[in-house]
Protein backbone atom coordinates (compact mmCIF):
# COMPACT_ATOMS: atom_id res chain seq x y z
CA UNK A 1 0.00 0.00 0.00
CA UNK A 2 0.87 3.72 -0.48
CA UNK A 3 0.61 5.69 2.87
CA UNK A 4 0.20 9.38 3.67
CA UNK A 5 1.63 10.56 6.60
CA UNK A 6 0.46 12.96 8.35
CA UNK A 7 2.22 15.86 10.39
CA UNK A 8 1.38 16.74 14.35
CA UNK A 9 1.45 14.60 17.55
CA UNK A 10 -1.36 12.27 16.53
CA UNK A 11 -0.11 11.85 13.54
CA UNK A 12 3.32 10.77 14.86
CA UNK A 13 1.39 8.42 17.54
CA UNK A 14 -0.14 6.61 13.57
CA UNK A 15 3.08 6.78 12.39
CA UNK A 16 5.20 4.78 15.16
CA UNK A 17 2.47 2.19 14.92
CA UNK A 18 2.99 1.84 11.44
CA UNK A 19 6.33 1.56 12.18
CA UNK A 20 5.56 -1.41 14.34
CA UNK A 21 3.81 -3.09 11.36
CA UNK A 22 6.97 -2.75 9.12
CA UNK A 23 9.00 -3.83 11.34
CA UNK A 24 6.89 -6.92 11.68
CA UNK A 25 6.83 -7.53 8.02
CA UNK A 26 4.48 -5.32 6.22
CA UNK A 27 5.08 -4.07 3.09
CA UNK A 28 4.04 -0.55 2.05
CA UNK A 29 5.37 2.86 1.14
CA UNK A 30 4.93 6.15 3.15
CA UNK A 31 4.43 9.85 1.30
CA UNK A 32 5.16 12.34 4.48
CA UNK A 33 3.75 15.42 4.61
CA UNK A 34 6.51 17.36 6.40
CA UNK A 35 9.99 16.68 6.94
CA UNK A 36 9.23 16.10 10.31
CA UNK A 37 6.71 13.30 9.58
CA UNK A 38 9.81 12.27 7.43
CA UNK A 39 12.22 12.21 9.29
CA UNK A 40 10.52 10.15 11.83
CA UNK A 41 9.41 7.19 9.40
CA UNK A 42 12.83 6.93 8.14
CA UNK A 43 13.93 6.78 11.61
CA UNK A 44 11.17 3.62 12.00
CA UNK A 45 12.35 2.15 9.12
CA UNK A 46 9.23 3.19 6.63
CA UNK A 47 10.44 3.29 3.29
CA UNK A 48 9.47 6.71 1.58
CA UNK A 49 8.22 8.00 -1.59
CA UNK A 50 6.83 10.55 -3.47
CA UNK A 51 3.21 11.72 -4.15
CA UNK A 52 2.87 9.92 -7.92
CA UNK A 53 -0.57 8.50 -8.52
CA UNK A 54 -3.20 7.95 -5.98
CA UNK A 55 -2.35 6.70 -2.59
CA UNK A 56 -4.31 3.90 -0.80
CA UNK A 57 -5.05 5.83 2.66
CA UNK A 58 -3.67 8.98 4.49
CA UNK A 59 -3.84 9.39 8.38
CA UNK A 60 -3.22 12.68 10.11
CA UNK A 61 -4.33 14.38 13.59
CA UNK A 62 -6.88 17.17 13.48
CA UNK A 63 -7.13 20.38 15.69
CA UNK A 64 -10.52 20.27 16.14
CA UNK A 65 -13.32 18.05 14.83
CA UNK A 66 -17.43 19.17 14.83
CA UNK A 67 -20.84 17.40 14.40
CA UNK A 68 -20.79 18.06 10.84
CA UNK A 69 -17.69 16.51 10.00
CA UNK A 70 -15.63 19.92 9.77
CA UNK A 71 -12.16 19.83 10.84
CA UNK A 72 -9.60 22.22 11.37
CA UNK A 73 -6.02 21.45 10.60
CA UNK A 74 -2.91 23.44 10.15
CA UNK A 75 -1.86 23.89 14.03
CA UNK A 76 1.53 22.53 12.63
CA UNK A 77 2.05 24.54 9.65
CA UNK A 78 1.64 21.61 7.01
CA UNK A 79 -2.04 22.31 5.73
CA UNK A 80 -1.03 22.57 2.52
CA UNK A 81 0.97 19.58 2.09
CA UNK A 82 -1.94 17.68 4.37
CA UNK A 83 -4.89 18.95 1.56
CA UNK A 84 -2.76 17.39 -1.13
CA UNK A 85 -2.25 14.07 0.56
CA UNK A 86 -5.95 13.83 1.53
CA UNK A 87 -6.80 14.35 -1.75
CA UNK A 88 -5.17 12.10 -3.12
CA UNK A 89 -5.78 9.26 -1.12
CA UNK A 90 -8.94 6.51 -1.47
CA UNK A 91 -9.67 6.80 2.01
CA UNK A 92 -8.59 9.73 4.76
CA UNK A 93 -8.77 8.75 8.21
CA UNK A 94 -8.62 11.60 11.02
CA UNK A 95 -6.81 10.57 14.23
CA UNK A 96 -7.87 12.66 17.82
CA UNK A 97 -8.06 12.57 21.31
CA UNK A 98 -11.36 13.39 22.95
CA UNK A 99 -10.96 16.90 23.76
CA UNK A 100 -10.36 17.33 20.10
CA UNK A 101 -14.28 16.29 19.44
CA UNK A 102 -16.01 19.75 19.64
CA UNK A 103 -19.84 20.90 19.57
CA UNK A 104 -18.77 23.93 17.61
CA UNK A 105 -15.68 24.93 16.09
CA UNK A 106 -16.05 28.04 17.80
CA UNK A 107 -14.32 25.94 20.61
CA UNK A 108 -11.20 25.71 18.63
CA UNK A 109 -11.46 29.46 17.83
CA UNK A 110 -8.31 29.56 14.65
CA UNK A 111 -8.17 29.04 11.09
CA UNK A 112 -4.53 28.89 10.29
CA UNK A 113 -3.95 29.69 6.58
CA UNK A 114 -1.22 29.81 4.07
CA UNK A 115 -0.21 32.53 1.87
CA UNK A 116 2.52 33.49 -0.62
CA UNK A 117 4.96 35.62 1.88
CA UNK A 118 5.01 38.42 -1.02
CA UNK A 119 1.20 39.22 -0.36
CA UNK A 120 1.11 38.10 3.47
CA UNK A 121 0.53 41.49 4.68
CA UNK A 122 -2.26 42.24 1.77
CA UNK A 123 -4.12 38.58 3.00
CA UNK A 124 -3.67 40.36 6.64
CA UNK A 125 -5.35 43.72 5.94
CA UNK A 126 -8.02 41.81 3.15
CA UNK A 127 -9.14 40.16 6.05
CA UNK A 128 -8.43 42.80 8.84
CA UNK A 129 -12.06 41.94 10.82
CA UNK A 130 -10.68 37.95 11.38
CA UNK A 131 -7.90 39.59 13.89
CA UNK A 132 -4.90 37.84 11.57
CA UNK A 133 -1.57 36.84 13.29
CA UNK A 134 1.31 35.71 11.26
CA UNK A 135 3.40 33.05 12.76
CA UNK A 136 7.51 33.84 12.79
CA UNK A 137 9.24 31.91 10.08
CA UNK A 138 7.79 30.05 6.99
CA UNK A 139 6.10 26.30 6.38
CA UNK A 140 8.34 23.15 4.98
CA UNK A 141 6.99 24.74 1.24
CA UNK A 142 8.12 28.36 2.06
CA UNK A 143 4.60 29.83 3.42
CA UNK A 144 3.74 32.46 5.15
CA UNK A 145 1.18 30.80 8.14
CA UNK A 146 -1.41 33.25 9.44
CA UNK A 147 -3.86 32.69 12.20
CA UNK A 148 -7.58 33.93 11.60
CA UNK A 149 -10.18 34.07 14.74
CA UNK A 150 -13.48 34.17 13.09
CA UNK A 151 -16.17 35.62 15.55
CA UNK A 152 -18.13 33.43 17.81
CA UNK A 153 -21.74 32.24 15.58
CA UNK A 154 -19.58 32.44 12.21
CA UNK A 155 -20.25 30.26 9.20
CA UNK A 156 -16.78 28.26 9.12
CA UNK A 157 -17.46 26.72 5.90
CA UNK A 158 -18.27 31.07 4.56
CA UNK A 159 -15.48 32.06 6.00
CA UNK A 160 -13.12 29.40 4.17
CA UNK A 161 -14.47 30.02 1.28
CA UNK A 162 -14.11 33.82 1.29
CA UNK A 163 -10.66 33.51 2.19
CA UNK A 164 -9.76 30.82 -0.40
CA UNK A 165 -11.10 33.60 -2.87
CA UNK A 166 -8.36 36.46 -1.61
CA UNK A 167 -5.54 36.90 -3.80
CA UNK A 168 -2.69 35.50 -2.09
CA UNK A 169 -3.99 32.54 -0.30
CA UNK A 170 -2.60 29.14 -0.89
CA UNK A 171 -4.92 27.12 0.86
CA UNK A 172 -7.07 27.28 4.10
CA UNK A 173 -7.14 24.60 7.51
CA UNK A 174 -10.87 23.85 6.76
CA UNK A 175 -11.53 20.22 5.69
CA UNK A 176 -14.48 18.17 5.63
CA UNK A 177 -14.78 14.86 6.31
CA UNK A 178 -17.02 11.97 6.73
CA UNK A 179 -17.63 11.22 10.67
CA UNK A 180 -17.00 7.31 9.76
CA UNK A 181 -13.31 8.36 9.12
CA UNK A 182 -12.90 10.19 12.09
CA UNK A 183 -11.04 7.76 15.12
CA UNK A 184 -11.42 8.79 18.34
CA UNK A 185 -8.26 7.71 20.79
CA UNK A 186 -9.14 6.92 24.79
CA UNK A 187 -7.11 7.62 27.46
CA UNK A 188 -6.93 3.62 28.42
CA UNK A 189 -5.19 3.17 24.83
CA UNK A 190 -8.26 1.88 23.41
CA UNK A 191 -10.07 3.53 20.35
CA UNK A 192 -13.14 4.11 18.30
CA UNK A 193 -15.41 6.24 15.99
CA UNK A 194 -17.08 9.25 17.91
CA UNK A 195 -19.62 8.00 19.93
CA UNK A 196 -18.65 4.81 20.30
CA UNK A 197 -19.11 3.10 23.41
CA UNK A 198 -16.08 2.28 25.84
CA UNK A 199 -14.96 5.72 26.68
CA UNK A 200 -14.59 7.35 23.11
CA UNK A 201 -16.29 10.81 22.75
CA UNK A 202 -19.47 11.19 21.29
CA UNK A 203 -19.98 14.09 18.76
CA UNK A 204 -23.46 15.69 19.63
CA UNK A 205 -25.22 17.90 16.95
Amino acid sequence: MRVGLGTGRAAAAGIRALGLRVAGGLRCTGVPTSRASAALARELGIPLGRLRGPLDVAFDGADAVDPQGLVIKGAGGALVRERIVADASARFLVLVDGPKVVASLDEWGTLPIAAIPFGAGRVSEVLADLSPRRRPGLSDDGLAIIDLSPPPGSDWAAVAGRVAAVTGVVDHGLFRVALADVVVGRPDGGWGPPGAPGGAATIRG
